[in-house]
Order: structure tokens, then sequence, then C-alpha cells
């Protein structure tokens, strides 16, 4: 039982790591992505913390993971159709 735990463990933060670090990645490469992002999420942020509900509304934010999800997926063995 112990192995799988360690499994799942190191596999979930394994492909998050991977996720989060493209993210970063192609925002790095894309300023002018960067800065529409970064204005959505201040606007967002206007009255304190950003709630749960607000953040899953944001559809940049939702387009960026999204696309970089599509473009380097954290199985890329993973076949479509």
């Amino acid at each position: 039982m112990t192995a799988h735990y360690s499994t799942f463990v190191f596999a979930g933060h394994d492909t998050t790591t991977g996720a989060l670090t493209r993210v970063l990645h192609q925002l790095a490469l894309n300023p002018d992505v960067q800065e529409r992002l970064r204005h959505e999420v201040s606007e967002a942020r206007k009255n304190g913390d950003i709630e749960y509900d607000v953040l899953m509304g944001l559809p940049f934010l939702d387009a960026v993971c999204r696309e970089t999800l599509r473009m380097y997926p954290p199985l890329p063995t993973v076949q479509r159709v």
C-alpha cells in the first residue's frame, strides 16, 4: 500500500510542477500574454484576495492554462483522436 501511495503523491507532484513550469515559461516567452493575464488577475484582486469562484471565472487564465497543457501535456504519450 505504501508503494502505491508514494507513486500517486510523486506523480501528482511531478505533473503539477511540470505544468506550472511550462505555464511560467510560456508567459516569459510571450510578454504580451503575460501583461494581459496580469491585468485580468489585477482586476479580479481589486477587493483583496481572489475568491475561488472568481478565480474559476477568469477566462484568459483558463485559456492560458489550457493552451499550455495542449502544447505540453503532462503525459505526452496519451494518444488523441
